[in-house]
Parts: C-alpha cells; sequence; structure tokens
C-alpha cells in the first residue's frame, strides 16, 4: 500500500514536470494540458506506466512538432523575419510594472523556448538536450544563445531588477 502511494506521489511530480515543459513548448495553458494528457495517454498505453521524464518530455515534443506540423507548413527556412519583434513597438516598460513571463517568452520561438525551459528550469546541459532533442549539440547551444540574447535585448535586465 505505502509502494502504491509513492507510485502515485512520483507520477504526480512526473507529470507535473512535464505539463511544465509542455507549457514552455505550447506557451498555451490549454493546449499544454492537451499536450500532457496525450503524452501520459500515449506511454501508458505503450508502457502500461510513466516510465521516466526523459520518455515523457519525447513524447510530449513529439506530439507538440506533429501538431505544428498539421497546422502550418514548415519551411525551409527555420528564421522568420516576422518572428523577430516588431521594431515599431515601443517594449520600455515602467520600472514598477509586472512584466509577465508569458508575455517575455512570446517573442521566442517553440525551438528557443524549448531549450531555454530545458536549461534553465529543469538544469539539462547542451549535451543532454541535444540527446533529447534529436539535434546537435551546436545546434542547442545556438539555440540558447539566440534566445537569451532575445530576452536580453527586449528586455532590459538592468531595467527589470530595480525596485522603487
Amino acid at each position: 500500500m505505502n509502494r502504491s502511494l509513492n507510485q502515485r506521489i512520483d507520477d504526480r511530480g512526473l507529470i507535473n514536470s512535464g505539463y511544465r515543459y509542455a507549457l514552455s513548448l505550447a506557451h498555451n495553458r490549454h493546449d499544454a494540458e492537451d499536450l500532457i494528457q496525450q503524452a501520459c495517454l500515449q506511454v501508458l498505453r505503450r508502457q502500461g506506466t510513466l516510465v521516466g521524464k526523459s520518455y515523457l518530455f519525447m513524447a510530449v515534443r513529439n506530439l507538440f512538432y506533429d501538431g505544428l506540423r498539421k497546422h502550418r507548413e514548415i519551411s525551409e527556412e527555420r528564421v522568420v523575419e516576422s518572428s523577430i519583434a516588431d521594431e515599431s513597438t515601443s517594449h520600455t516598460r515602467a520600472v514598477d510594472q509586472k512584466i509577465d513571463l508569458a508575455e517575455m517568452l512570446s517573442c521566442l520561438r517553440p525551438e528557443e523556448r524549448e531549450v531555454l525551459f530545458l536549461n534553465c528550469m529543469e538544469g539539462y546541459t547542451a549535451e543532454e538536450i541535444g540527446t533529447l532533442t534529436n539535434q546537435p549539440r551546436g545546434t542547442v547551444l545556438s539555440l540558447l544563445s539566440r534566445s537569451k540574447k532575445r530576452l536580453n535585448t527586449r528586455y532590459d535586465p538592468n531595467q527589470m531588477l530595480r525596485t522603487k
């Protein structure tokens, strides 16, 4: 009985971690809930139990990118000018105004959000992220660098850290 309770607690933590990962990819709470539910069902059908974080993350990732492929055609050029923030809009904010994390991450492409989440929130190294996402380590490092640079350019960290 105690082992069963411990297993449910472990599964709950795994699902919560998978949900955060799905949210980093989908950037929408409802889509993330759908992704984690589909991924859990898929893993349970294949394995009979939630076997581990890497397996669940891979299922979430595959479902997310399969969904993207269904809704839009992926062009040969991965960096599209329209994904970069419009220069005509002012992104300066008052010091006392809170900046929503979801709004901040909206300027990033899904691939950039994914590696940033796996690195900063889950603590994976670039090599581990490369293995998990089936990308070369250099590509992961490039995506990490680009996402951090884009966030630093769009949101001045010194301005955000000041308090009244």
